[in-house]
C-alpha cells in the first residue's frame, strides 16, 4: 500500500517497542524515559539542516505519541515477554531534504540511543530477540530506499499490529471522522 493512500504528508514515522528491562527499569519506565529524548533527537535532526535564512523561521516539529499497546512477540521461536509499542508521527514543513544519508542519519541517533538504554547488539543471522529497546524508522514522507542498513518505507511495517493499532489511533486523532449510525447496519 502507498503511503499516499493512508492520507499522510510530511510525516516521518517511529515506532519504539520494549520488551526486558533496560538501565531504566521495566519497559514502561524505558518508553516514558525514551519519549522526550526521541523527541530532542529529531528536533536536533531537522534543526542541524537549516540553512541560516530557514533558521530564522522556528521548525516546530509537531509529534503525535499513541497511546502504550501491549503485544505478544512477533515472529518468535523462544518464549518471550510480551511488548510495550507506541509510535510517534512527526509532522513538519521543515524536515531535512530528503535523502538516504540524511535518513541513515536519524537512524544512527537512534541506535545510539538503543546502546544508551543498555541494547546490545544483535547476533548476525538472529531476529527477534528480546530487546530492551527496539526504534525503528517506518516512513519518512515518500522516501524510498533499500540497503543492508535501512529501507524505507520499512517492508513490513502493514502487516504489524503493533504499528497498524497505534497508527488508526494517531490518525484517528489527527482526521475528522464520523461513525455512521443507522440501525440497518447494526448487529443486534
Amino acid at each position: 500500500m502507498e503511503l499516499s493512500n493512508l492520507n499522510i504528508k510530511n510525516g516521518l514515522c517511529i515506532s519504539l517497542g520494549a520488551n526486558i528491562d533496560s538501565k531504566f527499569g521495566p519497559p514502561l519506565e524505558s518508553l516514558i524515559i525514551c519519549k522526550p529524548k526521541v523527541e530532542k533527537i529529531i528536533k536536533y535532526w531537522i534543526n542541524q539542516s537549516q540553512n541560516k535564512t530557514e533558521a530564522i523561521r522556528t521548525s516546530n516539529p509537531h509529534f503525535l505519541w499513541s497511546s502504550i499497546y501491549e503485544t505478544f512477540p512477533h515472529g518468535v521461536e523462544n518464549e518471550q515477554p510480551n511488548y510495550l509499542n507506541t509510535l510517534v508521527l512527526v509532522k513538519s514543513n521543515y524536515f531535512p531534504m530528503q535523502s538516504t544519508l540524511n535518513a541513515k542519519l536519524l537512524l544512527k541517533k537512534l541506535k545510539k540511543l538503543e546502546c544508551f538504554f543498555g541494547r546490545e547488539k544483535t547476533p548476525n543471522g538472529e531476529k527477534w530477540l528480546s530487546r530492551c529497546l527496539d526504534l525503528d524508522i517506518l516512513w519518512w514522507e515518500d522516501l524510498h530506499t533499500i540497503d543492508e542498513e535501512l529501507t524505507l518505507p520499512h517492508p513490513r511495517f502493514m502487516n504489524r499490529n503493533f504499528v497498524i493499532t497505534p497508527l488508526s489511533e494517531i490518525l484517528k486523532r489527527s482526521q475528522k471522522i464520523k461513525i455512521f449510525d443507522d440501525p440497518r447496519w447494526s448487529i443486534s
